[in-house]
């Protein structure tokens, strides 16, 4: 998917769209968002993200969307041999109807 046909999906799906580079060896630690939802994607090619979300922690590779809840601590960290180009997005969510 371009980055057009994502950022028109995410624009459908009530998402904002930003592009950032998460350079090696760095990450975002334990942050969480009260009131919105997170979509991150690692863009194809672009090497290995780490993500703890909640209690899990997973790998991801090559244009997967992840999407953080409202409220869930996470962190993500690149793992691969070069500098990690992202997308990401957010959406406000109501928070009274969650059940985490």
């Amino acid at each position: 998917m371009t980055e057009e046909e994502l950022k028109d999906d995410w624009s459908k799906r009530g998402f904002s769209f930003g592009q950032g580079t998460i350079k090696l060896g760095d990450g975002v630690e334990e942050a969480s968002h009260g009131d919105r939802e997170e979509l991150v994607v690692l863009r194809i090619g672009a090497g290995r993200l780490k993500f703890t979300v909640g209690d899990k922690s997973f790998i991801v590779e090559d244009d997967r969307e992840v999407l953080i809840p409202a409220k869930v601590v996470h962190s993500i960290k690149n793992i691969g041999t070069e500098a990690a180009p992202i997308c990401f997005g957010y959406r406000a969510v109501d928070t009274s109807e969650l059940n985490y």
